[in-house]
């Protein structure tokens, strides 16, 4: 009971054993043991969370990193392929345009067949497993190419097989790997990141350019000695063997699974179909999304149109300059993909530092039609460091057209039908790809004695699919709608 200053006391004869004292010798109620026990799982509760927060706010950060080494990974043994396939065929195997475009048609015509396969797959399937799988797969065609000429064997049928095992995993990897960044994106704005998904197709562009010049570096380093200028010091690299350079294509694009473990698990998307028919049902859904889409299917159109007409010129007609027009083999090869990747790399730098472009279609546009019309200087057989400053401008022009295509059409698409649309998207750039080369093979063969008199069809061709894409489609009037931002992301995006 209490006494008359309010304290409580106890009353005669009360059991006093369920009480104790506190520290200044007052007696306290077994109740206040209660909720001090609360207290303390309240605060073991909040320290727990908060671990497991800052542990889960570590791992969603190291995505990005992991991702970007992953395509430093793919794009290093890509540049390495860039140089040694083409040096291979048309120095090693002393073959010409023609088998060179044949050639190229193997390397990118399972995409035609198997693209949007994969994407389907990177849809219904966690995007880390896969990437580790196809890598892994990826190691084995250039290893085994690399036996096959350690051992004196290479033949034009070994380049064939190789090129359709690279185009048919690289079918299954682009979506896998385009496709994920969104979700890595999305994963960091929920932990406060600025990055927007414009920023991380633009550092994942970069993360490209910057190793597919790595890679073409060191490609251009085959079986040829190669010296430094006496400014950088008269020393001399090279000639590294061929299959060498194979294994370690095998062994860098390998590495890209051991990336993948710092990846999320990804998600994996359920349409409610199953059975044989179910794949053809998600990629008819896909073509339809595609077809209602203005957007979408104005951007499949014009990557039709650069893999005919842009890609055959690049994969064709620029080996063939390089050896008939300026006498050079895997180094002039190596200079002349460096340049243009080196060209992308900058112009995806600079796009890099905004964080939105209100008008991304007229920006792309735009740098299409320069880069287009900048290789008809070719047609003067200008001196080779001209030459290469058309290849500069043209890289400039490319690296521009890659980021803002790749953020309309990722913008554009439903997030849940994500990797079926970029698939469709990429099948419209590599449908292109394997005519072109076929193309420009014949008229490069055609033009014996001048190669360069071909530059007009993909200058010609390019102009023409331009004025129609401003005149027809909405891409050139599209303006970018920022999206609103609330709560912590805002905050930490100003």
């Amino acid at each position: 009971m209490a006494n008359q200053d309010g304290d409580w006391q106890p009353e005669e004869g009360e059991d006093l054993d369920g009480l104790e004292e506190d520290r200044t010798g007052q007696v306290k109620s077994p109740v206040s043991g209660i909720d001090s026990a609360t207290e303390a799982g309240a605060t073991l509760q909040f320290t727990a969370r908060s671990l497991f927060a800052r542990r889960t706010h570590r791992r969603v950060k190291s995505e990005l990193p992991a991702y970007l080494m992953i395509q430093c990974s793919w794009f290093t043994a890509f540049g390495l392929q860039m140089v040694l396939f083409p040096y291979l065929i048309t120095n090693r195997l002393g073959l010409d345009g023609t088998e060179l475009g044949l050639a190229n048609m193997a390397l990118s015509g399972p995409s035609v067949v198997f693209l949007l396969l994969g994407g389907v797959i990177a849809e219904r399937t966690r995007g880390k497993p896969l990437l580790m799988t196809l890598h892994l797969c990826s190691a084995l065609p250039p290893i085994a190419l690399a036996f096959v000429i350690a051992n004196g064997n290479l033949a034009y049928p070994f380049m064939l097989i190789y090129g359709f095992a690279m185009g048919t995993v690289g079918a299954f990897m682009m979506p896998a790997r385009d496709s994920i960044i969104n979700e890595i994106v999305e994963r960091r704005s929920r932990i406060g990141s600025g990055v927007t998904l414009q920023q991380g197709v633009a550092f994942a562009t970069i993360a490209q350019f910057a190793a597919q010049i790595a890679g073409l570096i060191v490609g251009g380093y085959a079986d040829k000695l190669t010296r430094m200028p006496d400014w950088m010091g008269g020393f001399s690299i090279g000639p590294i063997p061929s299959w060498e350079l194979l294994a370690f294509q095998g062994i860098i694009v390998g590495l890209g699974a051991g990336f993948a473990i710092f990846l999320g698990r990804g998600r994996g998307v359920k349409t409610g179909r199953s059975g044989l028919g179910a794949a053809v049902g998600d990629i008819k859904e896909g073509f339809q999304v595609v077809l209602e889409n203005s957007k979408l299917w104005a951007m499949t159109a014009l990557m039709f149109g650069v893999g005919i007409f842009v890609i055959g010129s690049f994969l064709v007609v620029l080996p063939i300059i390089n050896r008939d027009i300026y006498g050079l083999s895997s180094d002039g090869i190596r200079d002349m993909f460096v340049t243009f990747w080196l060209g992308a790399f900058v112009s995806s730098v600079a796009l890099s530092v905004f964080r939105h472009i209100k008008r991304q279609g007229r920006l792309l546009l735009t740098a299409q039609l320069l880069g287009s019309l900048a290789i008809l200087i070719m047609l003067a057989k200008p001196p080779h460091w001209i030459f290469l400053a058309i290849v500069f401008a043209w890289g400039l022009a490319a690296g521009v057209s890659i980021a803002m295509s790749r953020s309309i059409v990722q913008d554009a698409a439903p997030k849940n039908q994500l990797a079926r649309v970029l698939s469709i998207y990429q099948l419209g750039f590599m449908a292109g790809a394997p005519f072109g080369a076929a193309l420009m093979g014949w008229l490069v063969d055609f033009f014996p004695e001048q190669p360069q008199r071909v530059a007009v069809v993909p200058a010609l061709g390019m102009t023409i699919l331009i004025v129609w894409m401003v005149v027809r489609t909405p891409i050139w009037n599209m303006k970018h709608v920022v999206p609103p931002q609330t709560g912590k992301f805002k905050r930490a995006s100003r």
